[in-house]
């Protein structure tokens, strides 16, 4: 079989259908679409039974397990040489998994590409990630390297290096995580076309929530991966240079964050985990974007 596409499903029902409905015309015979229901509360799952779809299976928990065990599961039951996700809110261009097969059988040394998010509703509105493996992994420690629901990872990878997502990994940002753990085994990568229209909404991790909190969970646990020492006073300043914090920025704030950021770079000199004139490039940009953001 040439690719699963996974789409985790959790309360998701007033929208499955027209993502669903974006991404069926392009599964082929040797495809396959693969919706985990993750103890959902609506009735999504009944709307994707009604469907009737050949090419459509249906993977249900019994019980609420969260994003990271949805992706599991989907993963442990693909058969697909290439795993395709879709976000159940998110609509796929009509020819995206088209350019994405033909993108990694061209360049059998990525395992995991991504690609642009169009806003939903907007035409300007476009997220573009890096395009080449060196930008992506230097980007590791400020953001994910690509989009989630716009991925198209290489099964053999995965399985060769038994990589999965942790259970327990928390409910926010456990795509970052994942992409963490990933990056040492393979090479990344994105097109700079639209592959998906993006739902901003309550799967955000700013949405209703602490925001500050969630990305203090993730990264600990981001820094954790990459083996990067740290205190709790350079962490803050890192949560400021992604531009997350509850109180007023101080001087001295911005400060800690310069001498954490000159700490970064001659850490990554040392260790070489990241490419250094990549890592200096993007430790350069969030340096001077924190600047157009401030008061």
């Amino acid at each position: 079989m040439k690719v699963s596409v996974i789409v985790p499903l959790f309360n998701k029902g007033e929208f499955i259908e027209a993502t669903l409905a974006s991404m069926l015309p392009q599964v082929q015979e040797n495809m396959e679409l693969i919706v985990v229901d993750d103890a959902s509360s609506d009735d999504g799952v009944q709307r994707v039974l009604a469907i009737d779809h050949p090419r459509i299976r249906v993977v249900r928990h019994e019980h609420n397990k969260g994003p990271a065990a949805a992706a599991n599961t989907g993963m442990n039951e693909a058969q697909g040489e290439y795993l395709v996700r879709l976000d159940a809110d998110d609509l796929a261009v009509p020819d995206r998994v088209a350019k994405q097969v033909a993108f990694m059988d061209a360049h059998p040394e990525v395992g995991a590409s991504g690609g642009a998010l169009q806003l939903f509703g907007t035409q300007d509105a476009v997220w573009r990630f890096p395009a080449d493996d060196e930008a992506c992994k230097a980007g590791l420690l400020f953001q994910v390297p690509l989009s989630q629901g716009a991925s198209i990872l290489r099964r053999s990878v995965l399985e060769e290096h038994g990589l999965r997502y942790d259970d327990h990994w928390p409910r926010i940002g456990e795509d970052w995580l994942f992409w963490t753990r990933m990056a040492p085994h393979t090479r990344f990568a994105n097109l700079q076309d639209v592959l998906i229209q993006y739902r901003r909404g309550d799967q955000n991790i700013s949405h209703g929530r602490d925001k500050a909190a969630d990305y203090r969970v993730v990264l600990e646990q981001v820094l954790g991966l990459l083996e990067v020492p740290y205190t709790e006073e350079e962490l803050d300043a890192h949560l400021i240079g992604l531009k997350v914090f509850r109180d007023k920025v101080a001087s001295k704030d911005i400060k800690a964050l310069r001498a954490w950021y000159d700490a970064l770079l001659r850490w990554n000199a040392e260790h070489g985990r990241f490419d250094q004139d990549a890592f200096k490039e993007r430790v350069a940009r969030m340096w001077s974007s924190l600047f157009h953001f401030l008061p």
